[in-house]
């Protein structure tokens, strides 16, 4: 019988009960893998499961062992993929070892800085093992977690209702007032492999955004991609800037805050925010444009915003004067600084709906569902036709 915990991967199962000893004290027996619950949405990872077994005596002086972990595994494969269905993109070798590379080491960077805290800003997994490339605590590039259990996650196209958006809401301002309270986050620097990527990345969105463009009904990507793309290809590296110089004031966001990465328990309330591949230092409206430009209906989005933006303001002064700190920003530079961040929100969005419409995302049972399609097409379309309007584009 193979010790290899993934065959032809080379982690074994006495490294792992090694590791999960040596963080909770008790040496488990590792038992199977398995694919992991929606880890087809996981485009540079490969994600697995794996049980572990502990003995009667184990159980009796120890509660609450885990029955699971997740191996999280660098891997672009399946990325580079849809890459080239989305745009007519085929990213080199070069180029997609060192998304990956940038992906994973963010994602281990940020999750070492929050497994050093005695208290957790929000609700993330226990990590065990955070593995960059070549860590000596690990032979490959791997993420060891906790596995959330008897967890669910919405569909995008279902999506978030009134109520879940506030929760959510709840947990970007928990994510805001450690930032803005703490400093430790701030000394991850963005991995050097950004810089192999960055013009990659930026020509892929543009790729994207031009084959978008072509789809009945989302005419609008013209107009944005004539005034963002073709005026300055790193539009987005100079939006980025003014939080990582401190021209505007910085919070971390998380990046990729959409569906797969809210994980919500059977009383429909928040478990975990997982995935933290391209945290950064950022604007505060950055991943509620994510959420509200994808993951709910376009009326939500439109009735939704002001009540969000009014919620979000209060409760992160309210947090922050429990902390003896006063909140940076006025309600009225909450707004601006929502507009300003529809540039770079419509940017992700043409993305995302590009990448989505060729993956999993948007499909049913292996094949392009015309119906989710549609409804997301409708939401990209509405959002950057409010981009546009929003910044006098023409």
């Amino acid at each position: 019988m193979s010790n290899l915990i993934i065959e032809n991967v080379p982690l074994t199962k006495e490294w792992l009960a090694d590791l999960i000893e040596k963080k909770i004290g008790v040496k488990p027996k590792i038992g199977t893998s398995g694919i992991l619950d929606n880890s087809e949405l996981g485009y540079m990872s490969m994600i697995r499961k794996v049980r572990l077994h502990f003995d009667a005596e184990q159980e009796e002086q120890h509660e609450n062992l885990p029955k699971h972990v997740v191996l999280k595994v660098a891997s672009s494969s399946k990325g580079g993929e849809v890459l080239e269905s989305a745009g007519d993109i085929k990213p080199d070798a070069e180029e997609a070892a060192a998304v990956e590379k940038f992906m994973h080491n963010t994602e281990c960077d940020y999750y070492s800085v929050f497994s050093k805290l005695n208290k957790k800003p929000l609700r993330i997994p226990t990590i065990y093992e955070t593995a960059k490339a070549g860590k000596t605590t690990a032979p490959i590039p791997v993420i060891v977690m906790e596995m959330i259990e008897n967890c669910k996650v919405y569909d995008l196209i279902t999506g978030f209702d009134k109520v879940q958006l506030f929760k959510i809401v709840d947990e970007i301002v928990k994510l805001h007032i450690y930032s803005l309270t703490h400093e430790e986050w701030k000394a991850v620097e963005p991995d050097e492999a950004i810089n192999e990527i960055n013009e990659v990345f930026h020509s892929m969105i543009k790729q994207i955004a031009e084959s978008l463009a072509k789809q009945p009904g989302l005419e609008a990507i013209s107009t944005f991609t004539r005034n963002t793309f073709e005026k300055d290809i790193k539009f987005l590296d100079k939006f980025a800037e003014d939080y990582l110089t401190g021209k505007r004031k910085s919070v971390l966001v998380h990046g990729d805050m959409w569906a797969p990465q809210i994980l919500w328990d059977k009383n429909d309330d928040i478990s975990a925010i997982i995935d933290w591949q391209i945290s950064h230092r950022g604007g505060p409206m950055e991943d509620l444009h994510h959420l509200l430009s994808t993951c709910t209906s376009i009326e939500n989005r439109k009735t939704l915003t002001k009540p969000l933006l009014d919620y979000y303001f209060d409760q992160l002064s309210t947090g922050l004067e429990a902390k003896g700190v006063k909140n940076p920003w006025s309600r009225e530079e909450i707004d601006e600084e929502y507009k300003h961040t529809f540039i770079q929100g419509a940017a992700l969005t043409i993305f995302a709906n590009g990448f989505w419409s060729n993956s999993p995302v948007l499909q049913t049972d292996g094949q392009p569902d015309l119906g989710k399609i549609t409804e997301s097409f409708a939401r990209c379309r509405s959002y950057v036709e409010e981009a546009v309007a929003e910044h006098n584009m023409t």
